[in-house]
């Protein structure tokens, strides 16, 4: 079974939504963008066992807007709460409903759902038209329906069939549960695993397994437990100590009808019951030379693993959609990939949500279905159908590229991947005071993996993360003034949000060595020949010279070990203790950051705001080197 239509209106923060999944469906995207109410919509539609009782958060709320007219508060669904221009109190619906459309049935719910099915056209919605093809595959839509009665403060749920119903005139034809309760749908929720008390996960599913071996198993633990007991009431050990007890004043003689003495005295797990032994029961693991330990004393990754697999124990049905929030939160990142590609392989749809980019790596690129907000509104995006070569060669950039950006809103596109190493370094030596890029969401992303970077690179992977929703910021490099070059650089204006331009003959190499002095250059040009390479500074330092230092950097990818030496050289000599003593430190004191790079980072925080109103074309100034060096 497949859902191939989920459509939402006015269901939490979603004012409307029309998801049609191709496949698979792995929910992901920036915080607040709804994950969540997705996973949970779909769970009060098909799983009357998984979803949560409804409440008034569940009708999607908006703010009335400042000035508003009464005609305009007006334009909101009938029954909405009415709501002055001047009042702060936010619009709430007054009916929520949740459709969704599910196709590829077994015959037996079909047989279930006769005359409530309906021809599914190619877009995966229900075809109202009453000359459909009758070869088409059938489907049936199922409606769950939240209303609040204003005056009783009432909320009211109920799933009907939309097909055969009319909300306007309050004829629902209402699903039965014994329906819901047939369709195999699967909700994974982690618990505490291996767990053998009534309600555990491991209980429910040896019961189901074998109920009579189950309850032999537990008879033979009471009676077991039962004569260990026995054997250790009367041990010497604890009847002397009870006597004495009983001794004590004459107590034995007050407590009863007559004198009672150790042998009247037993012990008991809680009530004595099987189940109160259960409880006190928890599990033990024996992983390495350190013998059995708690469960709880492995870690969390273990506790996770084993309560996932637990869950899809249970969920082993064939074919069953399995709904899913947060997976893998609390796995490793291999297992959390190899456990959703189980769910993959096994279901007959999964629907993920998730904030792991190793969840989304075991999916295909356009199962991948990205929730982001804009001007605060929520909406989703998903990548295209490839109909041609270069969408092939960048939906492949996905894996490899984006998804470690996928809950990030902003990512800022290089032309390759040292300029991301350059750039990562100088954003990680920000002291505290000053944020680095992730506190702006911003994600540092190459064009290109390799050799295969350059700006050409830029506007495929800017396209690629565009169509997921990201705002694309470029950061290219000023090539030598030429036709090419012009559009070249016309390519990635037309595929980012804005566009940073390095000054002029400025690659990332220059940007390094921009605005030191040359004898900083040439103490950090040192560090070479640890790594095998002749020093080109070690002669002489000029401009000449300088250029060969790029050209070497450029070519055995250096750029990371010169440009931590470099900062070295850069940070002043401490001053004296009498110097220092009383002075107020400057604000950035603490690191001299190479000053064209650090432009190249505030100018990528200032466009990464999604109120920036400025150029969409930013070209940054170049930095000479200090006086005394040019001299």
């Amino acid at each position: 079974m497949r859902v191939t239509r989920l459509l939402i209106t006015d269901f939490r923060g979603w004012k409307s939504l029309d998801l049609r999944p191709r496949d698979h469906a792995v929910v992901a995207g920036v915080p607040r963008a709804g994950r969540s109410d997705v996973i949970e919509a779909l769970a009060r539609v098909l799983d009357p066992e998984a979803a949560h009782g409804p409440s008034l958060s569940d009708l999607h709320q908006t703010a009335p807007v400042e000035g508003e007219s009464e005609d305009q508060t007006s334009q909101f669904e009938a029954g909405s709460e009415a709501a002055s221009p001047e009042s702060a109190e936010p619009v709430r619906a007054s009916t929520a409903e949740v459709e969704v459309t599910l196709s590829d049935l077994d015959p037996e719910i079909e047989q279930l759902v006769d005359g409530y099915l309906q021809p599914l056209d190619a877009t995966g919605m229900a075809s109202e038209d009453d000359e459909a093809d009758p070869s088409a595959p059938q489907c049936v839509r199922l409606t769950y329906r939240l209303s609040y009665d204003h005056e009783t403060e009432a909320l009211e749920s109920v799933v009907y069939y939309p097909a055969r119903s009319n909300p306007e005139a309050n004829h629902l034809l209402r699903v039965p549960a014994a329906v819901r309760r047939a369709l195999p749908v699967i909700t994974l929720n982690a618990g505490v695993p291996l767990q053998l008390r009534a309600g555990g996960s491991l209980r429910r599913y040896i019961e189901e397994r074998d109920p009579k071996a189950a309850v032999a198993a537990f008879e033979v633990l009471r009676e077991a437990v039962g004569e260990a007991v026995t054997a250790l009431s009367k041990d010497p050990a604890i009847t002397e100590a009870v006597d004495a007890l009983l001794a004590v004043g004459g107590t034995g003689k007050r407590l009863g009808d007559s004198p009672i003495t150790a042998g009247d005295v037993g012990f008991l797990a809680e009530d004595g019951s099987v189940s109160a032994l259960l409880r006190t029961l928890r599990a033990a693991l024996r992983l390495d030379t350190a013998g059995p330990l708690a469960l709880t004393t492995h870690g969390s990754t273990v506790t996770a693993v084993l309560s996932m697999a637990e869950a899809m124990l249970l969920a082993d049905v064939p074919g069953a959609v399995v709904l899913a929030d947060d997976f893998g939160d609390q796995l490793d990142a291999a297992t959390a990939e190899h456990l959703a590609s189980l769910i993959r392989n096994r279901s007959g749809q999964a629907w993920l949500s998730t904030r792991r980019p190793e969840v989304a790596r075991a999916f295909e690129p356009g199962d991948v279905v990205r929730l982001v907000r804009h001007g605060g509104q929520r909406t989703y995006h998903q990548l295209p159908q490839v109909s041609d070569r270069k969408q092939l060669v960048a939906h492949r950039q996905l894996h490899t590229q984006l998804l470690p950006a996928l809950t990030a809103p902003v990512v800022a596109v290089t032309e390759g991947p040292h300029d991301v190493a350059v750039l990562g370094m100088t954003n990680r030596r920000y002291p505290p005071h000053r944020l680095p890029l992730s506190a702006y969401g911003v994600r540092l992303v190459a064009a290109g993996t390799g050799s295969d970077g350059g700006i050409d690179q830029v506007p495929q992977i800017a396209d690629l993360a565009k169509q997921l929703g990201f705002r694309v910021i470029g950061v290219v490099d000023a090539d030598k003034p030429s036709q090419q070059s012009a559009d070249q650089l016309d390519k990635v204006k037309k595929s980012c949000d804005v566009v940073i331009q390095l000054p002029e003959k400025t690659a990332i190499e220059r940007a390094i060595t921009a605005g030191a002095r040359l004898a900083q250059l040439a103490a950090a040009s040192s560090v070479l020949t640890v790594f095998g390479q002749p020093d080109p500074l070690a002669v002489e330092a000029t401009e000449q010279t300088v250029t060969n230092l790029c050209v070497t950097l450029h070519k055995k990818g250096l750029h990371e070990p010169f440009l931590d030496a470099l900062y070295r050289e850069l940070q002043p000599e401490p001053a004296d203790a009498e110097e220092q003593h009383g002075a107020e430190p400057e604000e950035d004191a603490s690191v001299v950051h190479p000053p064209l790079l650090a432009a190249i980072l505030d100018a990528i925080t200032t466009a990464a705001s999604s109120s920036y109103n400025g150029p969409t074309m930013v070209v940054l100034e170049s930095v000479g080197r200090p006086d005394e060096d040019a001299a």
